[in-house]
């Protein structure tokens, strides 16, 4: 048997005390930090909500309008509770429904692609071009457009929007004009598709060509979905299967719109699906029969440049009003037993995916599945939208690109009441 030198006893001991001695030192905080610095380690933190409207619709009376608080309490009024929440995340994400314009004329029939019919437009929303200030100075960073209340005052109120988003500094994601943010040295894209007048053929061919240009050169993509049925408390099967191919497309979060209220959420291939986010600033009702919503929020984490996929989910519930009797457009985060009763009905809503909330809104239950996909497919070139798309044009019945109308376009001849003729009529 091989006998052990006892003359090397003493430098073995003090072989290991020097390794004892390394691991206490790579224990140490700072030590620890300094292993981590060895590799780019970045966080982004995104937070989205759901429907803003600012301004009202034409069968609103003035008194405890949206209008009516602006003019009284002042621009920082509406954002005043959740401003911080915003300011201290990294890009701040909201659904503005609705159209800002002075001049613009109401849009009184448009051409529904979706079901092929000419419609009335019932509820069109209006605020004044100033008002986008109040998003950007409440600490929103960008805005989701394409939704079916971006044409309610027709080409001019449409272009008068994206203007004032501009002159507030807000970019404006609407079907092939995608938006990219810069942020903690990584590129964040952003898309906005609406699935509720687009057909869904449109709406997948928007959601390709966007998804596709983004893949190019984003590290992190966040696709805003505008799709569902008003009210329907559980996501269709048309919500399920596009929020699947946004995922399967290169999304890393998708954000619904267009219910009105909350829908449930889902982990797919471990990207998050939040398939409404209800309303949120949203001046198109006074008495909505739902003010419960909440803000979003996920924190990414990048090492090396690769996304880590985890599960840093966090919802904030709120009402979209400080007040329970009347909606006063200024929405608060809500605790106690109003925060459990928020996050109680987002859970029911989410049974359906293995999906549940703790109480402090962070993922409990969580399904196993496998996260692995394929690479999404890029664009060889970048896309290069009109500032009006093909889709506008053809809800509106126009050909030219530009305001101030044109001639119809041939649609299909529906069991509509209404003639296509009368939807470029004032």
């Amino acid at each position: 048997m091989r006998q052990t030198d006892p003359r090397r006893k003493p430098q073995h001991r003090r072989a290991a005390a020097l390794l004892l001695l390394l691991a206490l030192l790579l224990a140490l905080p700072g030590a620890a930090a300094g292993a981590e610095e060895q590799r780019d380690v970045r966080t982004i933190t995104i937070s989205a909500v759901g429907d803003c409207t600012l301004g009202r619709n034409q069968k609103m009376i003035y008194l405890k309008s949206w209008d009516y608080y602006y003019d009284r309490e002042g621009s920082a009024y509406f954002f005043r509770h959740v401003a911080d929440i915003f300011r201290g995340d990294d890009l701040t994400i909201a659904n503005l429904e609705g159209v800002l314009s002075d001049s613009a004329r109401r849009q009184r029939y448009f051409y529904r692609e979706k079901q092929g019919r000419v419609d009335d437009k019932t509820y069109c929303h209006l605020g004044r071009p100033a008002y986008a200030a109040v998003l950007a100075a409440g600490g929103v960073d960008a805005v989701s457009f394409a939704n079916n209340h971006n044409i309610d005052y027709g080409l001019q109120g449409f272009t008068d929007t994206l203007d004032a988003c501009a002159a507030a500094g807000l970019p404006a994601a609407y079907y092939d004009t995608v938006v990219r943010r810069e942020v903690r040295g990584l590129t964040v894209g952003i898309l906005s598709v609406d699935v509720t007048y687009c057909s869904r053929g449109t709406a997948e061919a928007y959601l390709r060509a966007g998804m596709a240009d983004l893949n190019r050169d984003c590290d992190l993509i966040v696709a805003c979905m505008h799709w569902g049925q008003n009210y329907l408390k559980e996501a269709s099967s048309e919500q399920i299967a596009l929020g699947h191919l946004c995922v399967e497309l290169g999304a890393d979060v998708v954000f619904g719109c267009h219910a009105h209220i909350l829908q449930g959420v889902e982990r797919y291939k471990g990207r998050y699906i939040f398939y409404s986010l209800g309303n949120f600033c949203y001046g198109g009702n006074q008495s909505p029969k739902d003010a419960d919503t909440v803000i979003a929020q996920q924190t990414f984490t990048f090492a090396d440049g690769e996304l880590q996929l985890d599960d840093a989910v966090r919802l904030i519930p709120c009402w979209m009003s400080t007040r329970q009797d009347i909606n006063d457009c200024s929405p608060i985060p809500v605790s106690g037993k109003d925060a459990r009763r928020v996050l109680r009905k987002i859970n029911k809503r989410s049974e359906a995916f293995g999906l549940r909330f703790d109480s402090e809104g962070r993922p409990d239950v969580l399904p196993a599945e496998d996260t692995a996909l394929p690479p999404p497919p890029a664009a060889d070139e970048p896309l290069r939208p009109e500032r009006v798309p093909a889709i506008i044009r053809t809800l509106l019945g126009v050909e030219d690109p530009e305001p101030g109308g044109g001639p119809a376009l041939d649609l299909p001849n529906v069991s509509g009441t209404v003639s296509k003729e009368k939807i470029t009529q004032p």
